[in-house]
């Protein structure tokens, strides 16, 4: 068997049309990522809000302090709430979770007295402005939970405020994993949990 040797040329060409193959699907990617991005970006529409701590806000819900012109809401259950909004009247949540009440009568006192002397696990209750992305004032948060999510459609004037969820979660409640004994017959009784 006869071995042909390849043209040196041909490697050279080769090599070449290879370099440039590299550096057009490096142009190539680079100018797909960057639309990509601005297609995110650009048609996500999202605004998302942002918290300003304060003492000041704080204060005005741990004296019942009603804003003017402001809707009212509380998370959760009545008698088990976890925080509270007060929002511009131009404003309102459509979740299910959150439900308006009326700040003149005596809920406003329950529901702050609740949040503040039954807060989860890793805070206090504290307060704060809240402010759409431009910085825009749009109403006061009272609460001890994290708020992981905070939306604002400003054309809808619909805000979105989705936080930790303790009453999901069993350590808060006491309840959890481990080896129980317990005494009864029925489905009651007596028990006890050792370990988490």
């Amino acid at each position: 068997m006869r071995r042909i040797k390849p043209n040196r040329e041909s490697q050279a060409q080769m090599l070449s049309r290879l370099k440039d193959y590299r550096r057009d699907f490096r142009a190539i990617f680079v100018i797909l990522s960057l639309i990509g991005l601005l297609y995110c970006f650009g048609c996500s529409g999202a605004n998302y809000g942002r918290l300003k701590h304060s003492r000041d806000v704080t204060q005005a819900f741990e004296t019942y302090h009603v804003y003017p012109k402001h809707r009212y809401y509380f998370l959760h259950l009545e008698n088990s709430p976890y925080a509270v909004i007060a929002l511009e009247e131009s404003y309102s949540i459509l979740d299910k979770q959150w439900t308006e009440f009326d700040p003149q009568t005596d809920k406003l006192e329950k529901i702050v007295e609740l949040v503040k002397r039954f807060p989860v696990n890793y805070s206090n209750a504290y307060g704060s402005y809240l402010t759409d992305s431009s910085g825009n004032q749009i109403g006061y948060w009272y609460s001890s939970l994290r708020i992981r999510n905070f939306k604002i459609d400003n054309q809808a004037k619909i805000v979105s405020v989705q936080t930790d969820t303790p009453w999901l979660r069993d350590e808060d409640w006491g309840f959890g994993t481990g080896v129980g004994v317990g005494v009864g017959s029925g489905g009651s009784g007596i028990g006890i949990r050792i370990g988490r």
